[in-house]
């Protein structure tokens, strides 16, 4: 029985709030999501966390700590954490937001898990790393290779990389020790190798999120090799391909490639097609990919032929299509809006957006459109290869009840002092969006998917209804934010909106955080869909 003292002040506090707790309904959290609420990680959110912030109250605490009673990542524990647990009261979920999770995300699970080597049948060296099992495999045990054992080694020793089996094998053991691993695959990146060893040295938790891991789903290990993806079947979508091209070692690099969509004949499409599932498949170190469609005006701007870099493409005859972002005149391309509109983007790789029966999202099949692509090698020491494939999937117009319209909302008032944690809130009119549409005032607008989008430094996004406050979306993995569908769909009236949140950290830098395109800005955005009955659509922007 969990037993903690509670102190005279922070119990009249409870019984106050105590009113007030209501079980909420947690609808829409994707895989990832986390319950920050469950302040002691046992899986429940109840009385037991309400006791570690009643007892933090009033005071700061180390954000890479494994209780941290801080609930909404502002800096300091408060009234706020307080009401957060107690309207979660009685919800349960899994802990997956840890440098552990990332560690089994990017390495066990690409080069370890499968069927003939750390995974059923084989369970090589009696040894299971696939999720829910690893850690317990691996923390504490003794190897099976009979050297190892005879040292007094473990696979992960904690507090001690030295004495970890796991990372000897993945380093290149000595002969006793057996083969270097992962086996005849060739090495993992330098970098995870790394990760795995600070994590053994800070105790090897499997729920604490370390400082300075750095995101592991960028790094591409060597001989990792990519398979172009099928295309869909005549007559029932599109591929579009953004070709090779190179990004030096120490560098990132962000570029735009214009393309058309073309038929069987390599013509472009006539008239207007209609998405109902989107594909996106490119190799590791992307940072984000996203698909736009320029405007009329945009093309008579000549966004296409702005920025060429020649020397960026891997073919010949792709040397002069890549335009190159400038960070310090990222507007050099185009503005958002007005010269491009978005499509739809991702930041992680094989990503799959299917659309609900009879919902589609109109396009026009003859327009240019723009594959915006961002990799990052800064920890490479060899040149990267970026890539993307992207399958439109159509169906016939007649199938189409209801026209998707697509949500990209962005914050750009992000001023994080440095050692400090600041929350920028935004809110989303659903009566601004019907009339910047041209659709019906009055209409009610019908949200099915959300996602969110940060960088290293973003720790929480929240999106909430904003009549009721009910939480819709919550991404605590800058790198692999959930995409949240909704069954039923979220019904926001004209008179309602979004509101949503993005808690920044500043921990590691001497200058403030601001809103920009590198890696090491800051960005607060929320993308998604929504439909409307076909009758109100109104005229779309063209």
């Amino acid at each position: 029985m969990f037993k903690h003292t509670i102190g005279t002040g922070m119990s009249l506090l409870l019984l106050v709030f105590g009113v007030v707790f209501a079980p909420a309904i947690a609808f829409g959290h994707g895989d990832a999501s986390t319950l920050l609420e469950d302040v002691n990680k046992d899986g429940e959110v109840n009385v037991q966390d309400l006791v570690l912030v009643a007892n933090s109250f009033g005071e700061t605490v180390d954000r890479n700590a494994e209780i941290n009673p801080d609930v909404n990542r502002d800096g300091v524990v408060n009234v706020l954490d307080l009401v957060r647990v107690g309207n979660s009261f009685g919800e349960t979920g899994e802990v997956d937001n840890s440098t552990y999770h990332d560690i089994q995300d990017y390495v066990f699970d690409k080069s370890c898990a499968n069927s003939v080597c750390h995974a059923a049948p084989a369970n090589s060296a009696n040894l299971n790393l696939t999720y829910g099992l690893s850690y317990q495999a691996l923390v504490g045990r003794t190897p099976q290779n009979p050297a190892a054992a005879a040292a007094g080694m473990k696979l992960v020793d904690p507090g001690n990389p030295d004495n970890s089996f796991l990372l000897t094998k993945l380093m290149g053991p000595a002969p006793e020790f057996g083969a270097k691993m992962p086996f005849q695959s060739g090495s993992i990146h330098a970098a995870k190798i790394d990760a795995i060893r600070k994590w053994i040295e800070e105790g090897a938790s499997e729920d604490a999120l370390l400082a300075g891991i750095g995101d592991l789903s960028v790094l591409r290990d060597p001989q990792e090799t990519f398979e172009a993806p099928a295309p869909p079947p005549p007559g029932q979508g599109y591929q579009l391909h953004l070709p090779p091209f190179k990004i030096d070692p120490g560098t990132e690099r962000e570029i735009f490639y214009a393309t058309q969509i073309q038929d069987a004949n390599g013509q472009p499409v006539e008239g207007d097609i209609f998405i109902n599932k989107v594909e996106i498949f490119y190799p590791s170190g992307s940072h984000h990919f996203i698909l736009y469609r320029l405007t009329e005006e945009g093309l008579i701007n000549g966004i296409p032929e702005i920025g060429v870099v020649p020397g960026i493409g891997v073919n010949p005859a792709d040397m002069n299509k890549y335009r190159e972002l400038d960070t310090a005149d990222p507007q050099a391309l185009g503005n958002f809006g007005i010269d491009r509109l978005f499509v739809v983007g991702t930041q992680t790789d094989d990503t799959v957006f299917d659309f609900p029966d009879g919902v589609a999202l109109r396009l026009p099949g003859d327009t240019v459109y723009d594959l915006n692509s961002h990799y990052i090698n800064l920890l490479g020491d060899e040149v990267l290869l970026g890539e993307t494939y992207v399958n439109l999937w159509t169906i016939p117009e007649e199938e189409v009840r209801y026209e998707a319209v697509e949500i990209f909302v962005s914050n750009r008032e992000i001023n994080v002092p440095p050692g400090a944690t600041r929350v920028a809130k935004m809110d989303w009119y659903i009566e601004d969006e019907l009339q910047r549409r041209g659709h019906s005032p009055g209409t009610a607008v019908n949200v099915f998917l959300l996602t969110s989008h940060m960088h290293r430094h973003g720790e929480l996004f929240e999106i909430n209804q904003m009549s009721t406050g009910e939480l819709l979306h919550r991404s605590v993995a800058y790198d692999d934010a959930p995409v949240t569908l909704y069954e039923p769909r979220v019904v926001l009236e004209s008179d309602d909106g979004l509101t949503f949140y993005c808690t920044h950290n500043n921990y590691d830098t001497d200058a403030p955080l601001r809103f920009g395109l590198s890696s090491e800005d800051e960005m607060c955005i929320i993308f998604g869909y929504y439909y409307i009955p076909t009758e109100s659509a109104g005229e779309q922007i063209k």
